[in-house]
């Protein structure tokens, strides 16, 4: 049950209620404790105070007579639960309103050094203690001790109730807030648990569901929308890979369907063998295409996983160029098509050489495939302050607008029986893109129908 983020959540809150709150009466404790206390000995002042003005008094009427002054004050004022005596400078007792117990062991307490109240506790006089406040009065050359004491008994006894109160009221605040803070805790992850069991509904195939991310701009709503986007990812990914199975198997049927008919048909009954060799060459030919493919599916598989780790060194982009533009002659002499290359200064470029001559050489054999005989390939580099531009122009048949934006999507073709004749995969362009992606480069498409195609790629020098 510990595993609960529910009950987590309650255990940290009612912790952390529970810390707060014991800080707090703490706090409030001592703070009403000091206040009771400065209460008693305002009173106590007050009450010595009224004492000393009441024996002047007294002293003024009986011409200073100490000892009859001192009774007859204390018989004028009637303090209830206020203990009053008046001491000479030798610490004895001239009057008292009450019995003190042992006043003669406690009389050193009641002497004052000076005009000033002086506040203190006696032990002994009283089972809880005594507050007592000294104020000295002089008279004809004697130093009277006016005393007015209070038993702690009853502010002890107010301070066990408060901290009884204390005792009794924590465990029930804590279990107050326990549940208040498992309810809130419930209600706060219930959008989270109504989101857990949507997404546990979705699989591969309902992916185009989404969870509902509530009316409120708050996290939870980010939550629900970040998953959104995820799933939307996860739904392209797979509508992407089912597509890419679906054309992977449409493209390979075709040549193994013309190698099985082939070789069926070779072994149908004995042939001369002029006609073997041919259905050979066929099959041959129909080999190496399934071979392109497989080998450009597995790129392309590579590249999406991640595994294809670019080999990066530095080497001159032009050479690479014109290497590129030798290779891809024997495809211009079929064809009847003109190849150049554009006079280039030396250009140094950082980035994986192999991948690069592969990009290269698959847009040279698109333009070349669908230029007609006659028409040009041309191949410039323009070398800018921080890339560089490799543009690839033929005189071809051009693409339309329509079909521009797809050119680059794998299995993707305009004309799909012209590209099997002339032996295309429809992944070269989409492999172009990702070794120039890659590098962090990108590659462009300007085309017109009638007036050719041009492929500019961009890399970061």
């Amino acid at each position: 049950m510990i595993e609960s983020v529910r009950v987590r959540l309650t255990l940290w809150y009612v912790a952390v209620f529970g810390s707060l709150l014991v800080a707090f009466s703490v706090f409030m404790y001592e703070v009403l404790a000091q206040n009771l206390y400065a209460r008693l000995d305002q009173s106590l002042t007050d009450s010595a105070g009224a004492v000393v003005g009441e024996f002047q008094s007294e002293l003024d009427e009986n011409g200073g007579a100490i000892d009859v002054s001192a009774v007859q004050a204390l018989n004028e004022l009637q303090l209830r639960g206020v203990y009053l005596a008046i001491f000479d400078d030798e610490g004895n007792l001239l009057a008292s309103n009450s019995d003190w117990g042992n006043l003669t062991a406690a009389s050193r307490y009641f002497r004052s050094n000076g005009t000033e109240p002086q506040l203190f506790t006696v032990n002994g006089l009283d089972d809880a203690g005594v507050r007592v406040a000294v104020i000295s009065l002089s008279s004809g050359g004697r130093v009277c001790s006016i005393a007015a004491g209070e038993s702690l008994r009853h502010l002890i006894d107010q301070l066990r109730s408060i901290r009884r109160t204390f005792y009794l009221g924590f465990p029930a605040s804590l279990l107050i807030a326990g549940i208040g803070g498992f309810l809130l805790a419930k209600k706060s992850l219930a959008p989270v648990v109504a989101m857990a069991r949507q997404a546990d509904r979705i699989s591969a195939n309902n992916l185009h569901e989404r969870l509902y991310a509530g009316k409120q701009n708050d996290e939870l709503q980010q939550l629900a929308c970040v998953f959104n986007d995820l799933l939307a990812r996860l739904d392209g990914s797979f509508e992407s890979m089912r597509g890419f199975v679906a054309d992977a198997s449409h493209e390979l049927r075709t040549p193994l369907a013309i190698i099985r008919g082939e070789a069926d048909v070779a072994l149908s009954e004995e042939r001369d063998p002029a006609e073997y060799r041919e259905a050979l060459v066929i099959i041959q030919d129909e080999a190496k295409r399934v071979s392109r493919i497989v080998d450009d599916m597995m790129a392309l598989a590579r590249a999406d996983a991640g595994q294809r780790k670019l080999l990066i060194k530095e080497f001159y982009l032009n050479d690479l160029v014109e290497e590129c533009c030798k290779a891809a002659t024997v495809l211009t002499v079929t064809k009847g098509v003109s190849l150049s290359a554009v006079p280039m200064p030396d250009i140094t470029l950082r980035g994986d050489e192999d991948l690069l001559r592969r990009m290269l050489l698959n847009l040279l054999d698109n333009a070349i495939k669908y230029t007609p005989a006659g028409g040009s390939v041309s191949v410039s580099v323009e070398c800018e302050q921080s890339c560089v531009r490799v543009i690839v122009a033929d005189t071809g048949i051009g693409i339309a607008a329509a079909h521009a934006e797809h050119v680059f999507d794998r299995f993707y073709r305009v004309d799909k029986a012209r590209s099997r004749v002339d032996g295309g995969t429809g992944l070269g362009l989409a492999i172009a893109k990702w070794v120039a992606e890659a590098h962090n480069g990108s590659i462009e498409l300007s085309s017109r129908p009638g007036h050719g195609s041009t492929f500019t790629v961009v890399l970061p020098k």
